[in-house]
């Protein structure tokens, strides 16, 4: 297989689609209006977080939205008048709310979690990666035991798909998680779960690597696709094919494609605490806080906060501030003052589902963005579906599910 490709975007899916583009023969040429891997795919929870089967709308979301929005002090955030300007897309999050929808994405998420680590293996060995990825579980953890006896049913139809998870006591839970206070209900055990201890290097090591074998990354914004390849504000860059992962930047170049799903800037925050504030080994999910804490190289990472307002609003650390405060309850040391900051915007789709596959006006491009809060999780996944449908194979997961036709989404 030979031929051209261009791929809109250098943060980690971008960068996994070249590196396995290449793999076939093509050449290939990134490009992004950023630096590589400055986006969502350095700000994660760094989490390969192959529990996140569950799309965030299920039944009942509505009453669940309305009680989050009433906590001033919650991760939920909407900004005045975002909700009027992107309707389309909130009527379509709320409409998937019904249990045959969430069951649909679930089973499709499911199947794509399942090869997300053997996907990810080959990259990381060649790119010489294998030290900045830890497979070392982690730990779901809960406040009280009367939070984790009514999450159960939830690990229940999680192991009934593949995702192994086993109850801990708080001693238990102490146990193999150390930094853990006496004060927590309780906790579930992913032994399949694991994270990166540093996400720029690793996209930045995927980078070194691409344009070793060949390929080249570019500072340019793209302003428009056609038959012959990409317009960019700085001229023409002509290719076979062309790959749009732009993440939340990719929805203003797919509806010339013909593609309508909605996609919106969902904001997530970090804070960085300083390396030996925590004595935390393993990534933490915080259940009831809906925040993940990463022990990584730099320090301690606490991510959360899903914030609907433009993508390059100014940053509201002060509102997110909360969201991080009193996690000492929990974990020891994370009351620490952050040495770092950061806001950026995830690529979000109303039924949580990445939109992978041909664009259906132009099927020399190929899809492969709104990945949501799974990016890193999924990205070498990605590359290699990508790379399958361009080449004429029939990919690992059923693409019937994360097809770009409306005739197959959101219905």
């Amino acid at each position: 297989m030979s031929g051209s490709v261009v791929v809109l975007g250098a943060g980690l899916v971008g960068l996994a689609c070249a590196h396995a583009l290449q793999r076939d023969g093509y050449a290939v040429t990134v490009i992004d209006r950023g630096g590589v891997g400055e986006g969502a795919s350095y700000g994660n929870a760094a989490h390969i977080a192959i529990a996140s089967i569950f799309p965030q709308a299920t039944p009942g979301i509505l009453g669940q939205t309305v009680r989050m929005l009433r906590d001033p002090q919650g991760p939920l955030v909407v900004r005045p008048g975002y909700v009027v300007r992107h309707l389309p897309w909130f009527a379509r999050f709320l409409a998937q709310g019904t249990a045959e929808r969430a069951r649909t994405g679930t089973h499709a998420m499911a199947a794509m979690m399942a090869q997300a680590w053997d996907a990810w293996q080959p990259v990381l060995d060649d790119i010489g990666g294998n030290d900045l990825v830890r497979r070392s579980g982690a730990l779901h953890v809960f406040g009280s035991q009367a939070a984790l006896r009514a999450a159960q049913e939830a690990y229940e139809l999680r192991r009934g798909l593949g995702v192994a998870s086993t109850q801990l006591d708080v001693d238990e839970a102490r146990a193999m998680e150390p930094a853990l206070t006496d004060r927590i209900g309780g906790a579930m055990s992913i032994p399949g779960m694991g994270y990166v201890t540093d996400t720029l290097m690793l996209a930045r090591r995927l980078a070194a690597r691409v344009e070793a074998l060949g390929g080249r990354i570019l500072r340019a914004e793209a302003t428009g696709i056609d038959a012959g390849g990409v317009r960019t504000k700085d001229g023409r860059l002509r290719a076979d094919r062309v790959v749009l992962a732009a993440g939340a930047w990719s929805h203003r170049l797919a509806r010339g494609l013909g593609v309508d799903i909605p996609l919106v800037a969902e904001r997530g925050y970090h804070v960085m605490l300083p390396a030996g504030s925590s004595p935390l080994r393993m990534p933490v999910l915080i259940v009831e806080r809906k925040v993940a804490l990463t022990p990584m190289a730099a320090g301690i990472r606490m991510a959360s906060v899903a914030e609907f307002t433009q993508a390059d609003a100014p940053a509201d650390h002060a509102r997110a501030a909360p969201v991080f405060g009193g996690l000492e309850r929990f974990v020891q040391g994370v009351d620490a003052e952050p040495v770092s900051k950061w806001v950026g915007p995830r690529p979000s789709v109303p039924d949580s589902r990445p939109i992978l596959g041909q664009a259906p006006a132009a099927p020399h491009v190929l899809l492969a963005y709104g990945h949501g809060h799974l990016g890193l999780t999924l990205a070498a996944l990605t590359g290699n579906i990508v790379a399958d449908v361009a080449g004429g194979r029939v990919p690992s997961v059923d693409l019937r599910a994360v097809a770009p036709l409306r005739s197959q989404r959101l219905r």
